[in-house]
């Protein structure tokens, strides 16, 4: 019995070995103690140790739609470009304008390495980078916008391109018609910011109108252009903005109305005189006939030149020479009215037959007197 007391003693002493060799071998102090020419133990997955190392910071897309400059006016070049200049309506003082828009600004945040992207340029969206949202304020309604075209260049150089058809308003000066001259502007704004924000500036080498023959209209003469920039000041928000003015200087071509209104007026004019050679004895109901067809000749083209126009508040050049034809009209009418009463009345041939003789050269001279006082006082003013 003892030997199997003893037996079972030594078993227990040799388990107990063995579990205490087999706890140092795998204890951390024992994993440190390894030798080098060993296989070292797979390393433990842990957060801290195994972390990726975070990529560099980029600009995020979206800080490239705000403003490139925060503490200072971003300055923009404007230029605009006539392409083809379509219907005037003067009864609505609008002009059809199609042209090319461009704008220039510096945004340091778009420079590039050319070399890293293989291209001298990048081009983006008006959605992905900030614009200035050029808006023309003078357009009649909202103007038809083509392609925009927005390019980069490597030190941050900006260059917008739009094509633009548009009809604008512009206020006609008709004192003159139809020797008159007028001006077709192209008024643009930044739709969101002001000065403080914006400023623009003209780019002249982008600024003109083309020279193709389908440009000009039949009845006007392109005889230049000019760009400005000011300041307009909104009362409601009670800011300012930057405004550029793209300026294009017309002239009428007056033939048309010279050879249709008033050489025609003038010839009836002349033959509502010719009642003067008729014998004031027998010729009374022609001589009526006569004048009352030509005043409502004249009134006829009063009416077609007057649906070309607005209702104007003043009186153009054409209306006071068509009113002037009235007035003789009527003096001549009267006149023949005169004789005939003196006629009837006082029985006196010789002296009716006097005034009818001075009738003759003093309604031609009176009228070519009052014309002459009225080209003076339009052309002078």
């Amino acid at each position: 019995m003892n030997n199997n007391r003893l037996k079972a003693q030594t078993i227990s002493a040799l388990v107990s070995l063995a579990l205490t060799a087999a706890l140092f071998t795998y204890s951390p102090v024992a994993a440190q103690n390894t030798p080098t020419n060993s296989p070292a133990p797979a390393p433990r997955s842990t957060t801290a140790a195994t972390a990726p190392k975070a990529p560099p910071l980029e600009t995020p897309k979206a800080a490239l739609k705000t403003p490139p400059n925060a503490d200072k006016p971003t300055e923009v070049a404007v230029g605009f470009y006539l392409t083809n200049l379509g219907r005037i309506n003067q009864s609505d003082e609008t002009f059809d304008i199609s042209g090319y828009l461009s704008a220039t600004w510096q945004d340091r945040r778009l420079a590039f390495d050319p070399k890293a992207v293989g291209d001298r340029e990048m081009r983006y969206s008006p959605e992905k980078i900030w614009e200035p949202a050029l808006t023309i304020v003078n357009s009649q309604s909202a103007a038809k916008k083509s392609t925009v075209e927005l390019t980069a260049q490597p030190d941050g150089t900006v260059n917008y391109l739009e094509l633009i058809n548009a009809t604008i308003s512009s206020d006609l000066d008709l004192r003159k018609f139809p020797f008159d001259s007028q001006t077709a502007k192209v008024v643009l704004e930044s739709l969101s910011s002001d000065e403080q924000r914006i400023v623009f500036k003209t780019n002249s080498k982008l600024t003109g109108y083309s020279t193709d023959s389908f440009l000009s209209l039949s009845e006007w003469q392109i005889l230049g252009f000019n760009s400005t920039v000011n300041t307009n000041k909104f009362e409601v928000e009670n800011k300012s903005y930057s405004r550029y003015v793209f300026e294009l200087k017309l002239k009428r071509n007056y033939q048309f109305y010279i050879f249709k209104v008033f050489i025609p007026l003038l010839l009836i004019t002349l033959l509502s005189w010719a009642t003067f050679w008729i014998d004031a004895n027998a010729g009374f109901s022609t001589q009526m006939s006569v004048g009352m067809t030509s005043t409502l000749t004249a009134i006829t083209f009063n009416f077609t030149v007057a649906n070309a126009l607005p209702r104007l508040s003043y009186l153009t050049l054409l209306d006071t020479y068509i009113f002037t034809c009235y007035i003789f009209f009527f003096l001549s009418i009267m006149a023949n009215v005169t004789v005939h009463f003196l006629l009837n009345n006082h029985k006196n041939p010789d002296f009716t037959s006097g005034m009818m003789r001075k009738f003759r050269w003093m309604f031609p001279l009176a009228f070519m007197l009052f014309q002459g006082i009225v080209m003076t006082v339009f052309f002078g003013s």
